[in-house]
Protein backbone atom coordinates (compact mmCIF):
# COMPACT_ATOMS: atom_id res chain seq x y z
CA UNK A 1 0.00 0.00 0.00
CA UNK A 2 2.44 2.41 0.98
CA UNK A 3 4.74 1.59 -1.85
CA UNK A 4 2.27 2.59 -4.29
CA UNK A 5 0.96 5.74 -2.60
CA UNK A 6 4.80 6.66 -2.62
CA UNK A 7 7.01 5.83 -5.18
CA UNK A 8 5.79 7.56 -7.93
CA UNK A 9 2.02 8.63 -10.05
CA UNK A 10 2.30 5.21 -12.03
CA UNK A 11 2.50 2.92 -8.96
CA UNK A 12 -0.64 5.07 -7.41
CA UNK A 13 -2.56 4.30 -10.76
CA UNK A 14 -1.20 0.59 -10.29
CA UNK A 15 -2.43 0.37 -7.15
CA UNK A 16 -5.55 2.36 -7.33
CA UNK A 17 -6.63 0.32 -10.15
CA UNK A 18 -6.29 -3.17 -8.41
CA UNK A 19 -8.54 -1.69 -5.23
CA UNK A 20 -10.81 -1.14 -7.71
CA UNK A 21 -10.59 -4.05 -9.46
CA UNK A 22 -10.38 -6.35 -7.03
CA UNK A 23 -13.40 -4.39 -4.61
CA UNK A 24 -16.09 -4.05 -7.57
CA UNK A 25 -15.83 -7.80 -8.82
CA UNK A 26 -16.00 -9.18 -4.99
CA UNK A 27 -19.62 -7.05 -5.08
CA UNK A 28 -20.74 -8.21 -7.98
CA UNK A 29 -19.90 -11.65 -6.79
CA UNK A 30 -21.63 -11.26 -3.58
CA UNK A 31 -24.93 -9.95 -4.74
CA UNK A 32 -25.40 -12.43 -7.48
CA UNK A 33 -26.44 -14.44 -4.56
CA UNK A 34 -29.89 -12.23 -4.43
CA UNK A 35 -30.25 -11.40 -7.76
CA UNK A 36 -33.01 -12.98 -9.75
CA UNK A 37 -31.25 -14.28 -13.32
CA UNK A 38 -30.32 -17.78 -14.14
CA UNK A 39 -27.37 -18.57 -13.52
CA UNK A 40 -26.11 -18.16 -17.26
CA UNK A 41 -27.22 -14.32 -17.01
CA UNK A 42 -25.55 -13.87 -13.68
CA UNK A 43 -22.11 -14.43 -14.81
CA UNK A 44 -22.98 -12.56 -18.04
CA UNK A 45 -24.40 -9.40 -16.02
CA UNK A 46 -21.69 -9.56 -13.40
CA UNK A 47 -19.27 -9.10 -16.11
CA UNK A 48 -20.83 -6.38 -18.01
CA UNK A 49 -21.32 -4.08 -14.91
CA UNK A 50 -17.70 -4.99 -14.03
CA UNK A 51 -16.34 -3.85 -17.80
CA UNK A 52 -18.82 -0.54 -17.17
CA UNK A 53 -17.30 0.19 -13.62
CA UNK A 54 -13.96 -0.11 -14.72
CA UNK A 55 -13.98 1.97 -18.21
CA UNK A 56 -15.66 4.56 -15.90
CA UNK A 57 -12.74 4.06 -13.78
CA UNK A 58 -9.63 4.00 -16.03
CA UNK A 59 -11.53 7.05 -18.20
CA UNK A 60 -11.19 9.47 -14.97
CA UNK A 61 -7.93 7.98 -14.02
CA UNK A 62 -6.02 8.20 -17.51
CA UNK A 63 -7.74 11.21 -19.26
CA UNK A 64 -5.43 14.77 -18.74
CA UNK A 65 -8.45 16.98 -18.40
CA UNK A 66 -8.09 19.21 -15.68
CA UNK A 67 -9.86 18.91 -12.67
CA UNK A 68 -13.05 21.44 -13.64
CA UNK A 69 -13.45 19.56 -16.76
CA UNK A 70 -13.45 16.09 -15.10
CA UNK A 71 -16.21 17.64 -12.73
CA UNK A 72 -18.24 18.78 -16.04
CA UNK A 73 -17.79 15.11 -17.55
CA UNK A 74 -18.52 13.48 -14.04
CA UNK A 75 -22.26 15.23 -14.78
CA UNK A 76 -22.32 13.56 -18.40
CA UNK A 77 -21.99 10.30 -16.78
CA UNK A 78 -25.24 10.92 -14.98
CA UNK A 79 -27.30 9.80 -18.40
CA UNK A 80 -25.37 6.86 -18.79
CA UNK A 81 -26.26 5.41 -15.76
CA UNK A 82 -29.97 6.07 -16.71
CA UNK A 83 -28.98 4.34 -19.60
CA UNK A 84 -28.03 1.70 -17.88
CA UNK A 85 -31.67 1.38 -17.02
CA UNK A 86 -32.83 -0.05 -20.63
CA UNK A 87 -30.38 -2.99 -20.04
CA UNK A 88 -32.88 -4.54 -17.51
CA UNK A 89 -35.56 -4.38 -20.77
CA UNK A 90 -33.15 -7.09 -22.61
CA UNK A 91 -32.64 -8.93 -19.35
CA UNK A 92 -36.53 -10.32 -19.23
CA UNK A 93 -36.94 -10.66 -15.23
CA UNK A 94 -39.60 -10.42 -12.92
CA UNK A 95 -37.80 -8.54 -10.47
CA UNK A 96 -35.92 -5.98 -12.72
CA UNK A 97 -36.30 -3.52 -10.33
CA UNK A 98 -34.50 -4.93 -7.76
CA UNK A 99 -31.79 -6.38 -9.93
CA UNK A 100 -31.27 -3.03 -11.81
CA UNK A 101 -30.52 -1.56 -8.25
CA UNK A 102 -28.19 -3.68 -7.05
CA UNK A 103 -26.19 -3.60 -10.35
CA UNK A 104 -25.85 0.44 -10.49
CA UNK A 105 -25.11 0.68 -6.84
CA UNK A 106 -21.86 -0.95 -7.48
CA UNK A 107 -20.53 1.40 -9.59
CA UNK A 108 -21.71 4.56 -7.16
CA UNK A 109 -20.33 2.32 -3.92
CA UNK A 110 -17.38 1.48 -5.05
CA UNK A 111 -16.27 3.42 -8.43
CA UNK A 112 -17.18 7.11 -8.06
CA UNK A 113 -15.39 7.43 -4.29
CA UNK A 114 -12.27 5.65 -6.22
CA UNK A 115 -12.24 8.06 -9.02
CA UNK A 116 -12.13 10.72 -6.46
CA UNK A 117 -8.76 9.93 -5.63
CA UNK A 118 -7.78 11.26 -8.71
CA UNK A 119 -9.99 14.27 -8.52
CA UNK A 120 -8.53 14.89 -5.25
CA UNK A 121 -4.40 15.09 -6.65
CA UNK A 122 -5.64 17.51 -9.22
CA UNK A 123 -5.82 20.10 -6.37
CA UNK A 124 -2.61 20.49 -6.89
CA UNK A 125 -0.13 20.01 -10.32
CA UNK A 126 2.39 18.15 -8.27
CA UNK A 127 1.45 14.76 -6.95
CA UNK A 128 4.40 13.51 -4.97
CA UNK A 129 4.86 14.78 -2.58
CA UNK A 130 2.29 17.22 -2.13
CA UNK A 131 -1.51 16.32 -2.74
CA UNK A 132 -0.70 12.59 -2.06
CA UNK A 133 -0.19 13.42 1.83
CA UNK A 134 -4.17 13.51 2.50
CA UNK A 135 -4.24 9.69 0.99
CA UNK A 136 -1.55 8.60 2.99
CA UNK A 137 -2.73 10.43 5.43
CA UNK A 138 -6.61 9.01 5.68
CA UNK A 139 -4.73 5.66 5.39
CA UNK A 140 -2.64 5.39 7.67
CA UNK A 141 -5.31 6.85 9.96
CA UNK A 142 -7.90 4.41 9.22
CA UNK A 143 -4.94 1.72 10.04
CA UNK A 144 -4.74 3.13 13.57
CA UNK A 145 -8.58 3.58 13.86
CA UNK A 146 -9.13 0.15 13.39
CA UNK A 147 -6.15 -1.21 14.86
CA UNK A 148 -6.54 0.47 18.19
CA UNK A 149 -10.49 0.03 18.10
CA UNK A 150 -9.82 -3.65 18.19
CA UNK A 151 -7.65 -3.72 20.71
CA UNK A 152 -9.61 -1.24 23.15
CA UNK A 153 -12.49 -3.05 22.12
CA UNK A 154 -10.90 -6.64 23.00
CA UNK A 155 -9.95 -5.72 26.73
CA UNK A 156 -12.91 -2.94 27.73
CA UNK A 157 -15.57 -3.47 25.58
CA UNK A 158 -18.90 -3.81 26.97
CA UNK A 159 -21.40 -2.06 25.26
CA UNK A 160 -22.20 -2.92 21.64
CA UNK A 161 -22.36 -0.44 18.98
CA UNK A 162 -24.56 -2.53 16.69
CA UNK A 163 -24.95 -6.16 17.53
CA UNK A 164 -27.20 -6.85 15.02
CA UNK A 165 -24.54 -5.82 12.42
CA UNK A 166 -21.64 -6.13 13.66
CA UNK A 167 -20.99 -8.42 17.45
CA UNK A 168 -17.91 -7.24 18.24
CA UNK A 169 -17.43 -3.49 17.67
CA UNK A 170 -18.14 -1.58 20.98
CA UNK A 171 -18.29 1.77 22.18
CA UNK A 172 -15.37 1.86 24.12
CA UNK A 173 -13.59 0.51 21.25
CA UNK A 174 -14.35 3.43 18.95
CA UNK A 175 -13.84 5.76 21.68
CA UNK A 176 -10.04 4.06 21.92
CA UNK A 177 -9.80 4.38 18.48
CA UNK A 178 -10.84 7.69 18.14
CA UNK A 179 -8.48 9.06 20.55
CA UNK A 180 -5.14 7.07 19.01
CA UNK A 181 -6.28 8.30 15.66
CA UNK A 182 -6.22 11.61 17.06
CA UNK A 183 -2.83 11.37 18.48
CA UNK A 184 -1.78 10.09 15.41
CA UNK A 185 -3.33 12.68 13.40
CA UNK A 186 -1.08 14.98 15.54
CA UNK A 187 2.35 13.23 14.80
CA UNK A 188 1.33 13.35 11.12
CA UNK A 189 1.46 16.93 11.56
CA UNK A 190 4.78 17.01 12.35
CA UNK A 191 6.23 14.63 9.56
CA UNK A 192 3.73 15.77 6.74
CA UNK A 193 3.70 19.71 7.06
CA UNK A 194 2.05 20.30 3.74
CA UNK A 195 -1.60 20.16 5.92
CA UNK A 196 -1.97 21.92 9.06
CA UNK A 197 -2.53 20.68 12.44
CA UNK A 198 -6.25 21.39 12.08
CA UNK A 199 -6.78 19.52 8.62
CA UNK A 200 -4.92 16.27 10.28
CA UNK A 201 -7.36 16.70 13.03
CA UNK A 202 -10.20 16.70 10.66
CA UNK A 203 -8.92 13.40 8.63
CA UNK A 204 -8.84 11.61 12.47
CA UNK A 205 -12.64 12.30 12.69
CA UNK A 206 -13.08 11.17 8.86
CA UNK A 207 -11.31 8.44 9.17
CA UNK A 208 -12.56 7.40 12.78
CA UNK A 209 -16.12 8.24 12.36
CA UNK A 210 -17.05 8.03 8.98
CA UNK A 211 -14.45 5.20 8.79
CA UNK A 212 -16.27 2.90 11.35
CA UNK A 213 -19.16 3.96 9.92
CA UNK A 214 -18.14 2.42 6.26
CA UNK A 215 -16.89 -0.84 8.10
CA UNK A 216 -20.12 -1.02 9.79
CA UNK A 217 -22.09 -0.77 6.14
CA UNK A 218 -20.22 -3.53 4.23
CA UNK A 219 -21.08 -5.41 7.41
CA UNK A 220 -24.20 -5.05 6.85
CA UNK A 221 -24.30 -6.12 3.72
CA UNK A 222 -22.76 -9.12 4.22
CA UNK A 223 -25.01 -9.84 6.98
CA UNK A 224 -27.68 -9.37 4.31
CA UNK A 225 -26.77 -11.70 2.03
CA UNK A 226 -25.51 -14.25 4.76
CA UNK A 227 -22.00 -14.45 3.92
CA UNK A 228 -18.79 -13.91 6.42
CA UNK A 229 -15.92 -12.23 3.83
CA UNK A 230 -16.36 -10.26 0.63
CA UNK A 231 -13.84 -12.71 -0.62
CA UNK A 232 -10.74 -14.58 0.40
CA UNK A 233 -7.73 -13.37 -1.25
CA UNK A 234 -6.24 -12.41 1.90
CA UNK A 235 -7.00 -15.45 4.53
CA UNK A 236 -8.12 -14.66 8.33
CA UNK A 237 -8.52 -10.54 6.67
CA UNK A 238 -11.09 -11.65 3.90
CA UNK A 239 -11.31 -9.71 0.60
CA UNK A 240 -10.76 -6.29 -1.01
CA UNK A 241 -13.97 -4.80 0.39
CA UNK A 242 -13.11 -6.43 3.45
CA UNK A 243 -9.58 -4.24 3.55
CA UNK A 244 -11.00 -1.26 2.18
CA UNK A 245 -14.52 -0.49 3.53
CA UNK A 246 -13.65 2.54 5.68
CA UNK A 247 -11.15 3.92 2.91
CA UNK A 248 -13.72 3.66 0.21
CA UNK A 249 -16.66 5.55 1.91
CA UNK A 250 -14.10 8.03 3.77
CA UNK A 251 -12.65 9.48 0.18
CA UNK A 252 -15.94 11.71 -0.38
CA UNK A 253 -15.47 12.96 3.30
CA UNK A 254 -11.95 13.80 2.56
CA UNK A 255 -12.88 15.34 -1.00
CA UNK A 256 -15.45 17.40 0.44
CA UNK A 257 -13.27 18.35 3.18
CA UNK A 258 -10.53 19.60 0.79
CA UNK A 259 -12.70 21.35 -1.27
CA UNK A 260 -14.76 23.55 1.20
CA UNK A 261 -11.88 24.53 3.61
Amino acid sequence: MLAGLLINQTGFMILTTLICAGCLWEYYAMVSAVQTYSEGKKIRTRIFYFVVGMAVYLFFMLNPFSFFVRIYLTVLLFPILFLLFAVELFLIDKRNFQNITINIFGLIYIVTPLSLLHHILTFNESWFPGMINPIVGIVLLIWTNDTFAYLTGAQFGKHKMFPEVSPKKSWEGFVGGTIMTLVVAWLLSMWLTSMSLRDWIALALIASIIGTIGDLFESMIKRNLGIKDSGNIMPGHGGFLDRFDAFIFCIPFVFAYLMLK
